[in-house]
């Protein structure tokens, strides 16, 4: 599949603000409103938009996320789904990805401390720790998210890009608040009364609500999950294992991965590998490229490179996860 020029132009607008209302997206892409309503219907059926997401910060609220890289052994697909459907049910997992390469499978969790990840950890080891081995953790220090500026092949703004992670602070919420960012977490489009509606409070409380939390950082903005496989992209996870990583060097490879347009996600970590990058091209030998410039550019600093294959790059994102049952079970309601 492919995309024109006018569908490039509004995705890259939702990929900036999922809460764009069409009129304002028209407006920024001299479309009209009708215009801008059909085409991003045919994206929805196409399957080149997924849902929309709010960016939530949740190192402000406390936590800090954990990803887990395994590899599958002796697992069909039925022990497969079992697995993925056991993990969709823990509530502090907010991200599961399938991937080809070293690992087969990849799940994030936000936990308090070291101590909670550690009981989640093992109960899901025990579970399923025959099926799941040569774990790998990953502690997220920090994660800095880019738009896709290849879409309209544009210089990359300079914009303040949503960040999760740095020391974790204790920003309180009480339960409005995680009511409504349960809710916008992977519904950033839904109008402000329909929001109000489901979480019983008053339209000018729940917009007040949003904005103070947006000020405080915790939402960190709103964009759209796009499935670039479906219009002839190819998606990777860059796995860097750094040496001699000082505060000029650091800072040099994070404003490298903004500047470039085809780097979308960019994470520094504490683990096996020490910074990742999420990348998207059309083919291996662009991905090959990418690798040769990163390498040329630091190659002080750059020990080695592994990559991974995304396949579907989020089988779950969930930012804000903690409330999902009562968020499926409000939905059942409804």
């Amino acid at each position: 599949m492919s995309l024109n020029i006018k569908d490039r132009k509004i995705l890259a607008e939702l990929d900036l603000n999922a809460r764009a209302t069409f009129q304002e997206i028209g407006k920024k892409t001299r479309l009209s409103k009708e215009t801008v309503i059909y085409r991003i219907k045919n994206l929805e059926k196409r399957g080149i938009i997924v849902r929309y997401t709010t960016l939530i910060n949740f190192s402000q609220l406390g936590y800090t996320g954990y990803a887990i890289y395994n590899r599958f052994q002796n697992v069909n697909e039925p022990v497969k789904n079992e697995i993925i459907d056991y993990l969709k049910l823990i509530p502090e997992c907010y991200w599961i990805a399938l991937v080809g390469g070293e690992y087969d499978l990849v799940f994030g969790l936000m936990c308090k401390n070291i101590f909670q990840f550690n009981k989640i950890y093992y109960s899901i080891l025990t579970k399923y720790g025959r099926y799941l081995v040569d774990n790998t953790i990953e502690i997220r220090t920090e994660l800095r998210q880019h738009k896709r500026d290849y879409l309209i092949e544009k210089q990359p703004e300079k914009i303040n890009s949503p960040y999760f992670g740095k020391e974790p602070q204790t920003e309180a919420l009480d339960m409005l608040d995680q009511k409504i960012l349960s809710e916008l977490s992977n519904h950033a489009r839904i109008p402000i009364l329909e929001l109000s509606e489901k979480i019983k409070s008053p339209p000018s409380t729940v917009s007040l609500r949003i904005k103070q939390m947006q000020k405080r950082g915790i939402i960190q903005g709103y964009t759209t999950y796009i499935k670039a496989q479906n219009f002839g992209m190819q998606s990777y996870r860059l796995l860097l294992n750094l040496q001699n990583m000082d505060e000029k060097s650091r800072n040099a490879l994070f404003s490298y991965v903004a500047q470039n347009p085809n780097m979308i996600l960019a994470i520094e970590s504490v683990g096996k590998w020490n910074f990742e990058i999420t990348l998207e091209v059309e083919n291996h030998e662009e991905l090959q490229n990418e690798i040769n410039k990163l390498r040329d550019n630091f190659k002080e600093i750059i020990k080695s490179i592994d990559f991974l294959i995304m396949f579907e790059d989020d089988l779950v994102y969930d930012p804000y996860p903690l409330l999902k049952k009562e968020r499926k079970n409000n939905f059942r309601k409804n």
